[in-house]
């Protein structure tokens, strides 16, 4: 069963939960409220919440004038399987994982590390011209390119939750909250 990014009310967001409670099979584990951990959906959940975060960010950090002194953007780097963050895969199902990740980069829709890294370094550096301050970037699955030139680029949509204004907002907030602000 595929879970897709969703939000839902937000009441998980900020739950501390300690290992050895009881409270942990009965409290959320999930931004949306759900009570069972699912490590794929926390993965797609969190790029969501970067997405919408970024576009409200734009909207509290940026004056109407034309100072960008603050440039703000969100992007996929891709598919990078050998990277520590598919922790959660190869500690359950070492040999599985391993052999996805080789297979993955035999079939050429996993991206090595480095084509990821060069996507950042991308995003931080490129001028407003390039990549605009709000802009989602990304490249076709499997695709080396690293700039604009090359095919990383904003024209890959998000999804409708992402483009949800309220959503956006109300995720603001309560990040304020959690942190103290």
């Amino acid at each position: 069963r595929q879970l897709h990014p969703t939000l839902g009310d937000l009441s998980g967001l900020g739950i501390q939960l300690n290992a050895d409670s009881a409270a942990t099979t009965t409290r959320p584990t999930m931004v949306d409220g759900s009570i069972e951990y699912n490590g794929s959906k926390v993965y797609k959940d969190s790029k969501l919440c970067n997405v919408l975060f970024c576009r409200e960010a734009v909207k509290r950090w940026t004056g109407d004038d034309d100072d960008n002194s603050i440039q703000i953007r969100s992007f996929n780097p891709g598919f990078i399987p050998s990277s520590g963050l598919f922790r959660a895969p190869r500690k359950d199902n070492w040999l599985g994982a391993t052999a996805f990740t080789f297979v993955a980069t035999v079939v050429g829709f996993a991206v090595p590390i480095e084509v990821g890294g060069a996507r950042l370094a991308y995003m931080a550096t490129a001028g407003e011209e390039d990549v605009p301050s709000g802009s989602y970037f990304s490249a076709d699955t499997g695709s080396k390119a690293a700039t604009k030139g090359e095919g990383f680029d904003g024209s890959s949509s998000v999804s409708k939750e992402a483009m949800d204004d309220d959503l956006a907002s109300r995720l603001w907030d309560r990040s304020l909250e959690i942190v103290g602000l």
